[in-house]
Parts: structure tokens; sequence; C-alpha cells
């Protein structure tokens, strides 16, 4: 990496730990109290042994009562019902280069504050300094939210001294300690010179924003020779907003899941989030007419909205959205639901989705052919259809049809299941075509994780994916897989040499068109036909028209714009960070990662444009060989060189990789 880059990332770093040979105090949290908090790092490179550690806002420097006293058994703390002086549980060791959060409310009480368990309770698991007596104080608030001290110091149960491992001072002078003229002490940094921290109000945090400062590293009373006392408290820490994460929605769920113009919709949602939630919306479009309902949480997690009855026939669009109490958002995928006439006749969700009572049923059904005959295979027919729920079957027989896509058809035969494949077998002497080149009105846009978490789900139905070209392999078995990825999987794309799409019979090429829209790095639309294959999701593509270039974004206005989304996100869990750029005409553009220490991660974009447009794009937290990085802070570094006026513009961008938390 050049100078110019380590220089902007040099000048983003935040916290550097490097050169702390000790445990730090990275976070406190003053209220409210339920919400309190201590966040104790260990920036070594070795596992620390807390079994004689202790932390304290036990000072009373009126009745001259100080932690330092510990050793003497007598003094050592103030004895408030609001106060504590309290030892580590026996035999816990803090991980190198990890941090443990401990609440000072019961861990219950903290996981209904921020919807996570905290690793410790000062309450329900700390030790009384002195085995015997009562060292932490009942109170509800035990930090004060005006001013006072915490110190994280070490004893190791017989020496005459404590050491002095992390030392805080906020709000006033009030609480500070100075052991100068202490027996056994060195000299501390006077009160008056001593610097203490801002306060905060609720929904805010104080947080170490670098690593001591100008602390004296030597000749103090700290456990590594530091005089802790004399950080510039004032420089090293900040007050910060609590930092959410996004809200999560899972389970969407519709009921009736086939409803009908005379039927009110309930739509339903599990939401959940690691603070309040602000809102939570259900928006939903029907005859080009938008609407946004408010979602009323009717049980633990669960959020609900009814809508309709619409006494009307047509498609139904709707989705999801949640803000958190800090503007965090999410959205679900966009969703369709044709509402429908109360059917006269059964139709084929209604077969799928109770499948184990009409497997071996004879039936009559309407529909539209999505993948004609003659296309899959030529020496018998495997055809699909599909009806207004969007819904399909397999149409299988041994005799050879005349069915192409678009004819509206009538179609009697019998229900059977083979390799996962539903279908409607022995038709062919019961079709009628009643209409032709029907359009098909219901292709599903699906994300391929949907299609892989769900094969059954979506096998037989037509759907539109979106991803990138991963890759290619021709004249496998009759035909050709082509490996499309995006940010939540891959899927194999099957075209089969018998749709004449890419290759003829014989396995020549004889479609170059389609041949170079599948090739490597390429991003596509493709419509197909869901399937299952050695249990796992497929398409199957019938028709080269059903393969288009996807192109991102829209059109720019010749500006230079790059932007992150501002919240940490966990690739584990497979969440992805979302970023926006814009370039001018006739640019190059690179988009790499780096981490902290300005390491190359991986590149995102490395490409010319001739003309100006305005991109969303994602990070899914891979590297250049695809593995998933450690957590930590990350840097997106973005280039773009304008042939046409010779300038360079580099911007950059933190990231945080967070961890999932058990």
């Amino acid at each position: 990496m050049n100078r110019r880059i380590l220089a902007l990332l040099g000048a983003l770093f935040a916290l550097s730990t490097a050169q702390v040979n000790h445990l730090l105090i990275t976070e406190i949290v003053l209220q409210p109290s339920d919400g309190e908090y201590v966040k104790i790092l260990n920036p070594t490179d070795n596992p620390v042994d807390l079994s004689n550690y202790y932390l304290t806002d036990a000072t009373d420097t009126t009745a001259k009562k100080f932690y330092y006293n510990l050793p003497t058994g007598q003094n050592y703390w103030s004895g408030s019902g609001s106060d504590f002086i309290a030892r580590f549980p026996d035999g816990y060791s803090l991980s190198a280069r990890s941090e443990i959060i401990i609440a000072l409310r019961p861990k219950a009480t903290f996981q209904s504050q921020y919807g996570f368990a905290p690793d410790f309770s000062l309450r329900e698991d700390f030790r009384p300094a002195i085995n015997g007596s009562s060292t932490i104080g009942g109170a509800t608030d035990l930090l004060s939210n005006s001013a006072e001290t915490l110190v994280l110091f070490y004893w190791d149960g017989s020496s005459a001294t404590v050491k002095d491992v992390d030392y805080l001072l906020w709000g006033s002078r009030l609480c500070a300690v100075d052991k100068s003229g202490v027996s056994g002490y060195n000299p501390d940094t006077p009160v008056d010179s001593q610097q203490f921290m801002s306060i905060h109000v609720s929904g805010e945090r104080l947080q170490r924003i670098s690593d001591e400062g100008s602390e004296i590293t030597a000749g103090g009373n700290g456990l590594t020779g530091h005089d802790e006392t004399s950080e510039n408290l004032n420089q090293t820490w900040q007050v910060v907003a609590i930092t959410n994460t996004k809200p999560k929605i899972a389970s969407v769920a519709l009921s009736p899941s086939l409803p009908t113009e005379d039927d009110p919709i309930i739509i339903s949602a599990s939401v959940t989030d690691d603070g309040p939630l602000a809102t939570v919306e259900l928006k939903s479009r029907f005859r080009g007419v938008w609407n946004t309902q408010i979602m009323a949480n009717t049980a633990g997690t669960t959020y609900q909205a009814t809508i309709g009855p619409f006494h009307a026939v047509d498609t139904l669009f709707y989705y999801i959205r949640a803000v958190d109490a800090t503007g965090l958002k999410d959205s679900t995928s966009f969703y369709a639901i044709y509402i429908r006439p109360k059917p006269a006749v059964i139709n084929i969700q209604t077969i799928r989705d109770n499948w184990a009572s009409w497997k071996g049923e004879t039936v009559t059904l309407k529909g539209v052919v999505t993948i004609g005959s003659n296309i899959l295979r030529t020496d018998r027919t495997s055809a699909y259809f599909q009806d207004y729920t969007g819904k399909g079957l397999n149409l299988y027989d041994a005799t050879i049809t005349n069915l192409q896509r678009g004819d509206s058809i009538e179609v009697t035969g019998v229900l059977d299941e083979y390799g996962g494949v539903y279908e409607l077998k022995n038709f062919a002497s019961t079709y009628k075509v009643l209409a032709k080149n029907v359009p098909i009105v219901t292709i599903t846009e699906v994300n391929i994780g949907d299609l892989n978490s769900n094969p059954v789900a979506w096998e037989g139905s037509l759907v539109r994916i979106t991803g990138v070209v991963a890759e290619r392999a021709d004249n496998v078995g009759g035909g050709t897989n082509v490996v499309v990825e995006d940010i939540y999987g891959r899927i194999t794309v099957r075209i089969w040499n018998s749709t004449g799409a890419l290759f003829n019979s014989l396995g020549q090429l004889v479609n170059p068109g389609l041949d170079t829209l599948l090739q490597v790095g390429k991003k596509l639309k493709i419509v197909g036909v869901g399937s299952i294959y050695s249990a796992a999701a497929q398409l199957l593509l019938g028709y080269a028209s059903d393969v288009e270039l996807y192109i991102e974004g829209e059109p720019g206005q010749e500006k230079t714009i790059f932007k992150v989304v501002p919240y940490p996100f966990v690739p584990q869990l497979g969440e992805v960070l979302k970023f926006t750029y814009e370039y001018p005409s006739n640019s190059r553009i690179i988009i790499r990662v780096y981490d902290q220490a300005g390491r190359f991660i991986t590149t995102l974009v490395d490409q010319y444009y001739a003309v100006s447009w305005h991109r969303d794009a994602y990070w899914n937290g891979h590297n250049e060989i695809n593995e998933l990085v450690p957590p930590g802070n990350y840097y997106l570094y973005y280039e773009v060189t304008n042939r046409t006026t010779g300038k360079t513009t580099v911007k950059v961008a933190p990231a945080v990789v967070g961890v999932e938390l058990r």
C-alpha cells in the first residue's frame, strides 16, 4: 500500500492499543440505572487470570476511605449502599485481545435493556472484596450520574499494597484519589492536575477512543509501572450514542395464505432489535395505490396488521419496514400475492400446500405454460405450467405434446412426485388449449438464499433471480451448468442442450449472444423454473430470452460520491454492508477493503466506466479468497480517476465487522 493510503487510513484510526500492556476499561454506561455496565478489554497477546482483580467506585474522600487500604482490612470502602468494591470470579481468564461486559444490575435486567446477555453481573457473579463481608451495595444506581471514580486494581491477597490497573474519573475531581505520601506507594498525580471525563445522558455512553494518551508510563503505582492517575481522560474518552444494530425481521406470514377479494388479510412478522423499536410498518400497494399501516405488537416479538378486504381481483404487493430508536432500519424483500376470486375449482398452491392429501389424486386444473414441451427433453413431455397463485407443476407424459409458453390450458391428470419434483402426469389425452400467447403475470423475484433454504416452496414456479456468474461448465451430461451467486448464496442454472438456448443437441454453440452474457463475472437477471436435483435447489432455463444483463443503479450527475451505511454488520449471520457510489463519465473506479493495519483484504470494484452512474453495492465480509474476515475495524477505499480531467479523487470510509453475541 502506498503512503497516501496509509495516511488516509491513519487519520481515521481511532483506538490503538498496541502499546498498552495491561487491561483497560473501554466503555461505561452511567444511566439509565437498568443499563449500567462496564466493558473491560484485554489488549495484550496473552490471557489474563482475573482471580485477583478488583473493581470499585467506593471512594469516600471526606471519611478518608480508599480502595488502596484493602490490605489493612480497614477503611477500604465507603460502605454506601450505592457503592461497591468487588472481586472478579475465581479462576476466570480473559482471553487475549478480547473484552467482557459487566452489568451492574442483574443479567435479566441488562438483557431486557439491550436484547443480549452480559458476560457477568456484578451483583450475581462477583465476590466481595473480603470473604464473609458485604461490599456490593444494593441500590438501584451504583454509578453516579454526576461525579465519581471507578478503579480497576490488582491485589494478590498478601502484599502490603495494591496495584492500579486502570483509573477513571468523571464529572469533577470530587472523588479523585492521590496516594502521594501514603506508606508503600509512589506519588500520584496531584488532584488539581488530574483530568476527568464528561458525563452523559440516557441513550449515550462513555467510550475510550484511544490508548492512555499522555499517561506517565514509569514510576507510578500501576501494575506495569504507569501512573494511572495521570491519564488525560478528557482527551482519551468521549461521549457517544449507544450503538444499535439494525432491526431483524423474520417469519413473515400471511393469513389466509390464498386470500380472496372478500378476505381481510393478516400480515405478521417477528421483529427483534438490541434496543427499543420506533416503528414497524406494513407498506402495501394494490392497483397502483400505496398504503402505510403501523403494525401492532401483539405478543412478544410478533407484529401484525390487517388490510383488506379489497373487493377486487389483482396482485397485492407488500413489504415490512422496521426502524429502531437510533434510526437504524431494515426492510424485507418485496412480496406479492394474488388477490383472487373465491375459487370454483382447486388451485395449484392449495395442492402443493397439502401435498400429502393430494398425491395420487386425479384433478383438473387451469394454468399457463411456462416452459413448453420439447424444450427440457425431446423424447417425451416434461413441461411446466402454473396458475394465478404463482405456483406450478411439472407436466409429464410419455407422449410428446405440442405445448408452448403462453398457452392457457385446462388439463386433467394424476398428481405424483419424482425426485422432489411435483408433477401432473398422464395428461396428454386430456389437455385443451384455451388461448395462446397469454402473458405470465406472476414471476416472483427471489434471492438465491430463499431458493436454497426452501427448494420445495419454489419448485415448479417461474422465478426471477439477480446474481453474478461464478462458474460455468458446458456440455456436462447433455447441458450447461451455470453457477450464479448473490450475497445470499449460489445456485446452479441448468440449460439443457435440448432447449437450443445455448448449444444444440450435438453440443455445438448456436447462440453466441447468450454465450457472451453467461461469462464469469457478468451480473444478470435470469428467469427460470425452480427445480430440485439431488435434494438441492436449481433453476431450469428454458429460453435464451430469459437471460438479460443486469444494470445496477441509475444515471449519475457527474459527481464523485461514496457513502457507507454507518452500522456494524455480522457476516456470520449473513449480514452485509451496503455502500453507495457515484462517478463521473470516462472514469476508472477502484473500491478495495483494507484492515486497520493497512493490509489489503479484497477488491470490490476495479472497472472503467464510460458513463456517469449512481450505484448501490454490498460487501459480504469476505476476503479475496472468499473467507470470512475476523471481527474488527476495516476501511473501504474508493478511488476515482477521471480520464477526461486527469484528476484522481480518493475517499475512505470506516466499516466495522461485528461478532455474534451469544
